[in-house]
């Protein structure tokens, strides 16, 4: 209920990709950019930069960067696996952070990333008037701010691709077949968040049907439907429960000292 609820706040945008003439010119630019995304499920931010590249059908490497702390926005500790990478290609880390390999690019910022995505890879898409209304700039800063936050708020728990959870390493990155708003979609990347496990999304719309579709490489383990997939991922690579919502700043911080954000309000350093 919950999961619907959360779709239904953003209107299911993302659900389906953006209309395309049969024959475009940029085609090869819609199903080849070489796209290295790191975000973290929760993100109010992230999840304007994940409609988007669900509306353009862009296929894209994840990264997942889940908290170890709501205290600083930008701390890490050593169990942080992407962070770093964040830091030593010099963006700020306040996520979500996109490196474009095709446009040799980094940035950082929801608005930033939205505006590159739809200059280089979406002239020949037509953008829906509920994506531009929500992703377009339309909207005054606070209910902006407001529309992104829901579907967090619906689901403010740790586990829901919020708080960092030990878990084992993968040597080759997954492979999940989803949509944005689909709720078995967002339940497998929560889980993948919180375990730091990297991932090939490749974006399907829900009147394909068969979504999600969650594969392992490494075992070559296969399914479609979140209940299966969310098993195996707690079974092959989950070691415990992700950090509390309360955990303390990480020491050593191998990150930002003194930024903040509006979660700190709650959890002060």
């Amino acid at each position: 209920m919950l999961l619907r609820a959360a779709a239904a706040a953003r209107r299911w945008n993302g659900a389906t990709p953006a209309a395309r003439p049969a024959a475009s010119p940029h085609e090869w630019r819609v199903t080849h950019p070489d796209l290295l995304l790191y975000e973290y499920e929760a993100s109010p931010w992230c999840r304007r930069v994940r409609e988007t590249l669900c509306l353009l059908d862009l296929e894209h490497s994840v990264f997942p960067c889940p908290r170890e702390t709501l205290r600083l926005e930008g701390a890490y500790g050593a169990r942080s696996r992407h962070r770093p990478a964040v830091a030593a290609a010099g963006g700020a880390l306040r996520f979500p952070f996109l490196h474009d390999r095709t446009q040799h690019a980094a940035l950082n910022g929801s608005e930033a990333i939205v505006a590159h995505l739809w200059r280089h890879y979406g002239q020949d898409a037509a953008r829906t008037r509920l994506d531009a209304v929500l992703n377009g700039g339309a909207l005054p800063r606070a209910l902006d701010f407001a529309a992104l936050a829901a579907p967090s708020v619906l689901r403010p728990w740790a586990e829901c691709g919020l708080m960092l959870a030990p878990s084992r390493r993968a040597e080759a990155p997954l492979v999940l077949h989803g949509c944005e708003p689909q709720p078995g979609s967002r339940l497998l990347r929560e889980k993948l968040c919180i375990l730091q496990l990297p991932y090939v999304y490749k974006p399907r719309g829900v009147e394909v049907g068969a979504i999600p579709h969650l594969a392992d490489p490494n075992t070559g383990w296969a399914s479609f439907g979140a209940r299966d997939g969310l098993n195996y991922l707690e079974e092959t690579y989950q070691l415990g429960p992700p950090l509390k919502l309360n955990a303390p700043v990480p020491d050593p911080n191998f990150g930002d000292k003194h930024s903040t954000s509006w979660l700190s309000i709650f959890f002060r350093p």
